[in-house]
Parts: C-alpha cells; structure tokens; sequence
C-alpha cells in the first residue's frame, strides 16, 4: 500500500513537470529505491510511465472540470448573496411579488434614550424607520445600541431593541 502511495505521489509530482521526457527518466536512483521502484523490469517500467502519462492528461481533464464547476457554484453563492442584500435594503418599503421577508440587525445610530410618540429611528445600515402609535418608553442613554426589525404578526413591521428585549411598532420612511 505505501508503494502505491509513494508512485500515485510521483505521478502527481510528474503531472506538473511533465515534459518530453518520460517518468521513469525523471526520477533520481535515490527517488526510485525508495519508491521501491528501482527493481522494476523495462515492461514494468514502460507501463508506469503510460500510467503516469494517462494521469496526466485525466488529471487536467478532471481539473478543468472541478474548475468549472466551483465557479459556477461560486457565481451562484455570489447572485444569491446580492438579491438577499437587496432585499435587506428595500425591506418595509412596497413588497413586490418575489420578495421574501427577513430580518434586519443593525443598530440605531448615536445616542438612544427611547422613544416618545412619533420617534424616528436613524439606522446604521442607512435606513430610516418611524415610530408608529403613540407609546413612549424612556432608557438611560444608550450608545449605538443594537436593534432587529421583523414583520409584525399583524401586518406592518416591529423594531425590537435587542439589549431590553422591548419593541416597537414602526413604518419605513427611507
């Protein structure tokens, strides 16, 4: 088994040197005694070097194929990550069709006291959210403090301050 190993890790190796010559004439007496390669008679010899070649070219074949694949894969990770960070920025506005609901985390931007009324939230993700009803909630001052929207139960949309655990009914007006 380690034999088998040690001559798949020299036909790597030969894949990316591969030139005109073969195998078998790349490899050093020391590299082929301790592959334990160097007993190996001139049929044995030609065949490893027809294996390494048909390694070789299948390798390329297959790597050209995994390549393809993984940018594909890496382009479509990439489309679906851009529509989901869209989403996050039209979320509360005009829902179209294809639209899925999530949930926004951010933070209100400067210092945080509460709300009174109609407050206005400023977000660090440049939306801008406004209190909807007229509940008033006061807090000591908190700085930047992190907040969660989702879409309320009931329709419309809840600003939750996540360090309370206290929400509030809001509408998007940016």
């Amino acid at each position: 088994m380690k034999r088998l190993a040690l001559v798949g890790f020299f036909l790597g190796l030969a894949g990316l040197a591969w030139g005109a010559d073969k195998f078998w004439q790349q490899l050093t007496s020391e590299e082929r005694a301790a592959a334990g390669l160097d007993q190996l008679s001139a049929e044995q010899q030609t065949r490893l070097d027809q294996l390494a070649e048909r390694y070789v070219k299948e390798g390329a074949r297959q790597a050209v194929a995994v390549a393809q694949v993984k940018a594909k894969a890496e382009g479509k990770a990439e489309a679906i990550a851009e529509v989901k960070e869209q989403k996050k920025i039209t979320i509360g506005l005009a829902p179209r069709e294809e639209d899925e609901t999530e949930v926004v985390r951010t933070r209100i931007l400067g210092d945080f006291r509460g709300w009174t009324g109609r407050t206005t939230f400023t977000l660090a993700n440049n939306q801008v959210w406004q209190q909807e009803g007229g509940d008033n909630c006061f807090f000591p001052k908190m700085v930047d403090p992190e907040v969660e929207i989702r879409p309320s139960r009931l329709g419309g949309w809840k600003l939750t301050l996540l360090k309370e655990g206290l929400w509030i009914r809001v509408k998007r007006i940016r």
